[in-house]
C-alpha cells in the first residue's frame, strides 16, 4: 500500500499517472467500442441466419401443404390418367414442388411428370424416419434418374402413400459480412445431425465456440448458432473479424482517432477527481485523527544547572505512505478548518500517554505546547490539559502564545490569569517577529520569552546576530525567564552560558526533536552519563 499510496500523491509521478489513466480509458472505450462492432456483427450474422432459417420453414410448409392438397385431391384410381392429371394440377400450385408421386409402402410406383415406371423405384428404408410432428419420412440424396431426371439428385419425402421430390436445399445469397460462411444441418437424430448445405464443420464448431460477441473479439471469430421453430433446421455461421476490419479501416481510424480525444478528456476529469481526492489537505483532512499523529520532544537545556528540566512537543502527521509531514505544512488547514481546538486535545492527550509512560515520577518536567492564538480561551484549555494537570503527575505545563493581530490584550490578559491559576504557565513565542510588542512584554502576566530562533541562527557578524544580545537585554530588563531557540551550534551555546542572562536554550546543538523513546533514551544519556555530543545531531 505504500508504493501504492506514494505514486498517487508523489508529484514526481503526476504524468506517468495521467498516462496510464489515459491508457486504462482509452482501453475500457475501445473494449466498449469493440464490444458494439462485434454485437453489429452478431445481430448482421443473427438476421442472415434468420433469413435461411425462414426460406427452410416456408419449404417445410410448402411440403406440408402439397401433401395435405394430396390427401384431399388425389380422388383417382392410384396411377390412372386421371390420377396422373390430378397430380400435375396439384404441381401446379405456387408452391415451387413440381414432381408428385404414388409410392405405397416407400416404393414409387408412379409420378406425376413421368407415370408409370416400368420398374418401381424401391428407396429401401428412408434416411429419417417419419416424424411425430409432421409424420414425413425422408431420402436425402437419392439419384432421380428413375423419374428421367438423369444425373440429378433430391430429397424424397412421403407422407402415407404419397411422395413428392423435395427441391434443393441451399444457403440464400446476400449481402454478407467479408469471410461470412454459414451451414445448414438436419436434426436425424436426438444429438445426430446431417450436413445440408453451405461450409461443412461449421455446426460442431458452432456448438462448443463461445456464442457471446465479446468474448468472440479474443479469438478473432464470431460464431452464431439457431434452428428453426420445429428444432429440425439449423444454421451454424461464422465470421472472422479480420476480413471485416480490413473492409473498414478508415472507419476503424476515425473511431481510434475520437477513442483517444475521449480518453483524453474523461482522463483529465479523472485525474482531477484523483488528484482532488489525494490532495494533501484532502488526505490529511481523512486521516485527521490520534493514530495518524506523531509528536516528537525537543529538550530545553537549563543553563543555570545545565540539566534537561524541559522539552517542547512538536506535532508530525503521519501521511498515507508512511511519510512524516512537517507542521508548516498541515498547520495551516487546521486553521482554514476550524480544528484548531481538536488538534491542541490531540496533542496533549498524546503526549500524556507518551511521557506518562516514559518519564521518571519523581523529575519535575516542564512540557511546553504551542497553542493558535484563536484558542486562547482558559477554560478550554484547562479542560484539554487537565490529564496532564492531574495531582501526583510531575508535569508542569507551559503553553507558548504567538502574538498576533488576533490577540486583544485585554482579552489575553484576562485569558492568561485564568490559566496562570490554573497551573498552566504562559510564554510568549517567536518574540522579536511579526507582531512582538514591548508593550505586550511589559503588562501581560506572562511566565517566560521565548527568542525568536531567527536571532540565534543568524549567520555571525550579521545585522540579527548582533541583535542577539540586544533582544537577551530586552527581555532580561522586562524580568521574564528567557527561551533563546534555534541554538544551532555549540560556539553559540557556550556562549549563551558566558552571558549568563539567558536561562533556558533549545535547538540542534543541544538535540534534535526526539521520538518518545529516544527523548526518553536522551534523558538517561543526559543525566547520567558524559555530556551528550553524539546526541546533538543524532
Amino acid at each position: 500500500m505504500g508504493r501504492f499510496a506514494t505514486f498517487l500523491i508523489s508529484g514526481t509521478h503526476g504524468r506517468l499517472r495521467r498516462s496510464l489513466v489515459w491508457l486504462a480509458v482509452f482501453m475500457v472505450l475501445l473494449g466498449g467500442a469493440g464490444w458494439i462492432a462485434a454485437e453489429q456483427v452478431s445481430q448482421s450474422m443473427r438476421a442472415e441466419i434468420g433469413r435461411s432459417l425462414a426460406t427452410y420453414g416456408t419449404l417445410r410448409n410448402n411440403i406440408v401443404a402439397i401433401f395435405d392438397a394430396m390427401d384431399e385431391g388425389l380422388t383417382a384410381a392410384p396411377c390412372s390418367e386421371a390420377f396422373l392429371g390430378e397430380m400435375r394440377r396439384i404441381a401446379f400450385l405456387p408452391h415451387g414442388i413440381s414432381e408428385l408421386l404414388y409410392m405405397p409402402e416407400g416404393s414409387v410406383v408412379c409420378a406425376g411428370n413421368e407415370g408409370w415406371l416400368e420398374t418401381p423405384m424401391d428407396l429401401g428404408p428412408p434416411d429419417i424416419a417419419a416424424s411425430d410432428q409432421f409424420g414425413i419420412a425422408l431420402w436425402l440424396g437419392r439419384s432421380l434418374a428413375p423419374l428421367g431426371l438423369d444425373n440429378l439428385t433430391g430429397t424424397i419425402a412421403r407422407r402415407g402413400d404419397y411422395g413428392l421430390v423435395a427441391p434443393p436445399q441451399f444457403i440464400p445469397s446476400g449481402d454478407k459480412p467479408a469471410g461470412f460462411e454459414e451451414e445448414l444441418v438436419y436434426r436425424v437424430g436426438p444429438d445426430l445431425w446431417r450436413h445440408r448445405a453451405g461450409t461443412e464443420g461449421l455446426h460442431e464448431a458452432a456448438l462448443v465456440a463461445p456464442q457471446q460477441a465479446v468474448l468472440g473479439l479474443f479469438q478473432g471469430v464470431i460464431h452464431q448458432y439457431a434452428c428453426d421453430s420445429a428444432e429440425e433446421h439449423c444454421v451454424a455461421a461464422r465470421a472472422p473479424l479480420l476480413p471485416i476490419a480490413m473492409q473498414r479501416l478508415a472507419a476503424i481510424a476515425l473511431v481510434l482517432a475520437v477513442l483517444a480525444v475521449l480518453a483524453a478528456w474523461l482522463a483529465q476529469q479523472i485525474c482531477g477527481v484523483i488528484e482532488r481526492h489525494w490532495s494533501f489537505e484532502a488526505r490529511f483532512l481523512r486521516r485527521f485523527d490520534k493514530d495518524a499523529l506523531v509528536c516528537v520532544y525537543q529538550p530545553l537545556l537549563n543553563l543555570r544547572s545545565g540539566r534537561i528540566t524541559g522539552c517542547e512537543v512538536l506535532a508530525r502527521w503521519r501521511d498515507v505512505d508512511g511519510s512524516i509531514v512537517l507542521p508548516d505544512r498541515f498547520l495551516p488547514i487546521v486553521e482554514q478548518h476550524g480544528l484548531t481546538e481538536r488538534f491542541t486535545a490531540m496533542v496533549a492527550a498524546r503526549t500524556h500517554k507518551d511521557l506518562a509512560r516514559n518519564l521518571p515520577g519523581d523529575l519535575r518536567f516542564q512540557v511546553n505546547f504551542n497553542i493558535f492564538p484563536r484558542d486562547l480561551d482558559a477554560a478550554r484549555l484547562v479542560a484539554i490539559f487537565a490529564p496532564l494537570l492531574a495531582p501526583g503527575l510531575p508535569f508542569e505545563v507551559v503553553v507558548e502564545l504567538v502574538e498576533t493581530a488576533e490577540v486583544e490584550p485585554a482579552t489575553a490578559q484576562i485569558e492568561i490569569e485564568k490559566l496562570r491559576k490554573a497551573g498552566i504557565g504562559v510564554y510568549i513565542d517567536d518574540f522579536g517577529a511579526g507582531y512582538s510588542s514591548m508593550h505586550n512584554l511589559a503588562v501581560l502576566p506572562i511566565d517566560g520569552v521565548k527568542l525568536d530562533r531567527s536571532f540565534a541562527m543568524a549567520p555571525e557578524h550579521s545585522v540579527m546576530a548582533r541583535m542577539l544580545d540586544h533582544a537577551i537585554e530586552l527581555v532580561h530588563a522586562s524580568g521574564h525567564p528567557l527561551v533563546v531557540e534555534g541554538v544551532e551550534t555549540q560556539q553559540r551555546l557556550d556562549a549563551l552560558k558566558a552571558g549568563g542572562r539567558v536561562d533556558f536554550a533549545q535547538g540542534y546543538g543541544i538535540s534534535r526533536p526526539l521520538t518518545i523513546e529516544a527523548f526518553a533514551a536522551f534523558l538517561a544519556e543526559y543525566e547520567f552519563g558524559p555530556h551528550p555530543t553524539s546526541r546533538r545531531a543524532a
